[in-house]
């Protein structure tokens, strides 16, 4: 991508996390759902690493390589008009200098921005664990300055995991590490901050007061609706792998169909051929 053109998307990209409207980003896994998405008038969209992982057949959480999430992001980006922000997980390694080139290659892809998450998977445990606040505050700023050398206005937007990793508990100590947290990362130069695991009204507007940038949520089944989020001061709602998990429930309900019934109509409301054809169109 022409980087006058790309510099300019992540100038809109930026702009958007500060207008009167919530920023609404709805996350694809590949160039096709990229096409769909923007089609729908969306002003951006980002990249989900858990439907990128779950369209290659593997589990969520740091299995696939930089090299190639960065490969499948470019496929995203060239598709499309709009901004395209990356889902870059957890920097693919844990020091300064893995998130820096992270954030270089994410540039490289056609992204304008990045998720860069504080919460590192444990293989020997089976899951998460966050890194210490001064290691994700330094991770954050090479990630700027990596970004600032390019001339990029790139919006990276720090994940702070407490409330995910927890599984649903919710504590007066765990609001103010996700504060310090996330204030900590805005100051080493991140431009919006994402706390996935809480969908309650009332902490949302809690965290969304108490952070000093934009805030971006994960939305569910029982997160508020857009509308709410942006009385509580939300500044960006993100899908994550909603969307990419719903179409694989699909394929699984189709499948028992054919197998069950021996009937076809999973396909009554599917786009044609030639539909997408014209969408595809280069």
């Amino acid at each position: 991508m022409d980087m006058i053109a790309q510099k300019a998307k992540a100038e809109t990209f930026l702009a958007l996390h500060h207008a009167p409207e919530i920023l609404v980003l709805p996350n694809c896994w590949d160039a096709g759902s990229a096409l769909i998405l923007a089609e729908a008038g969306f002003p951006a969209i980002a990249t989900t690493s858990a439907g990128i992982a779950f369209s290659r057949g593997f589990a969520d959480g740091h299995r696939i390589s930089r090299a190639e999430m960065a490969a499948e992001v470019k496929r995203c980006a060239d598709a499309v008009t709009i901004p395209v922000s990356a889902d870059m997980e957890g920097g693919y390694g844990q020091t300064p200098e893995d998130v820096a080139e992270t954030v270089r290659q994410a540039i490289a892809a056609g992204a304008i921005g990045a998720n860069i998450e504080d919460g590192v998977y444990d293989a020997g445990a089976g899951r998460p664990h966050l890194l210490d606040t001064a290691l994700c505050v330094e991770r954050i700023r090479a990630g700027r300055e990596a970004a600032d050398a390019l001339d990029i206005p790139f919006v990276i937007n720090a994940r702070v995991d407490v409330y995910l990793i927890a599984g649903g508990e919710q504590t007066d100590a765990m609001f103010r590490d996700a504060v310090a947290r996330c204030n900590a990362c805005y100051a080493a130069g991140a431009r919006s901050v994402y706390i996935p695991g809480i969908a309650d009204a009332e902490l949302i507007g809690r965290l969304a007061q108490a952070v000093e940038g934009p805030l971006n949520i994960l939305a569910g089944a029982s997160t508020p609706p857009t509308a709410r989020l942006q009385e509580l001061g939300v500044a960006r709602v993100s899908i994550g792998g909603s969307l990419a998990r719903a179409c694989l429930k699909l394929v699984q309900h189709a499948a028992a169909e054919l197998r069950e019934d021996g009937t076809f109509g999973y396909a009554k409301d599917s786009f044609s051929n030639a539909e997408l054809n014209r969408r595809f169109e280069p």
